[in-house]
């Protein structure tokens, strides 16, 4: 047991002994050496390590001007300047030849390209500016003249445009028609407070009295305005509408107009079914 215990005593020697040395090997390889500066390298100096300070810009331009004010002196206006009389300062006017020569194979470097027309990429970038918009449809011009007016108001271009639908079939939402005029001016009312916009009072035909709530050409615009009057306790009518019916488009132009296009997402055109069209597909006058 003696020699047992005296082997593992040696044994946790040597392991402390390479510890250590494997601790003092890291913290020489980690430690940082001091930097030695060269001899012929300017020592940066700041202003308040110097002896006294520098002078100033404008005393620096003063001395300048009467250096300047001297030479004049010393110069006869009439008199030749000799050598020794030549300003020194005349050698920084060597470089302005420098630049004349620079100069002078730029524009013969110029003149030697091939003639570039800008007139497309002036149209390209105008394009660019250059939004059109086309709102509806609306199955009477009442609710377009309003439309128009605000457009017109703020100075974009705007018209209107009458189609006859016959292609593609559209859904027109409506309350059933009330017993009187009366009735049916009280529904409005009723809307108005619930916050539903977009409503027109059918005053002729079969149904008057009835209150047109929009004309759609999908159905997931459809579907939008169908939850929109069910969760505010409608139950509106569809019905498909279809078959040579006059159709009204108002078309607009914003050309530049950040503001105005703005306020076209977000005021009274905003309640009205809109899409993106290319400037060209429509015939704005």
């Amino acid at each position: 047991m003696k020699w047992v215990f005296i082997f593992l005593l040696l044994l946790n020697l040597i392991y402390f002994g390479w510890e250590l040395d494997q601790q003092t090997s890291i913290e020489i390889s980690n430690a940082v050496s001091s930097f030695v500066v060269p001899a012929d390298v300017k020592k940066l100096v700041l202003l308040h390590e110097l002896a006294s300070p520098p002078p100033s810009k404008h005393s620096r331009e003063e001395s300048n001007d009467d250096e300047v004010n001297v030479e004049n002196i010393t110069t006869e206006p009439d008199q030749e300047p000799s050598n020794d009389q030549i300003n020194p300062r005349a050698e920084s006017d060597q470089p302005a030849v420098n630049v004349m020569i620079e100069e002078k194979f730029t524009r013969e470097l110029v003149t030697s390209l091939p003639d570039i027309s800008i007139s497309g990429l002036h149209d390209e970038t105008q394009s660019v500016r250059e939004l059109c918009f086309s709102y509806g449809p609306f199955p009477d011009n009442l609710q377009t003249k309003e439309l128009m007016a605000w457009f017109e108001e703020r100075q974009i271009s705007v018209q209107q445009r009458l189609e006859t639908e016959t292609e593609h079939q559209l859904f027109w939402i409506y309350l059933a028609p009330q017993v009187s005029r009366d009735n049916a001016m009280a529904a409005i009312e009723e809307l108005k407070n619930k916050g539903i916009k977009d409503y027109r009072l059918i005053e002729t035909g079969d149904l008057q009295n009835a209150i047109s709530l929009g004309l759609f050409s999908t159905q997931a615009s459809v579907n939008k305005r169908l939850n929109e009057l069910k969760n505010k306790g409608y139950q509106p009518i569809v019905v498909p509408y279809r078959g040579g019916k006059a159709i009204y488009w108002v078309d607009v132009k914003v050309a530049g107009q950040q503001s105005a296009l703005t306020d076209m997402f977000t005021d009274f055109p905003a309640r009205f079914n809109s899409v993106p069209v290319k400037c060209d597909e429509i015939a704005l006058l």
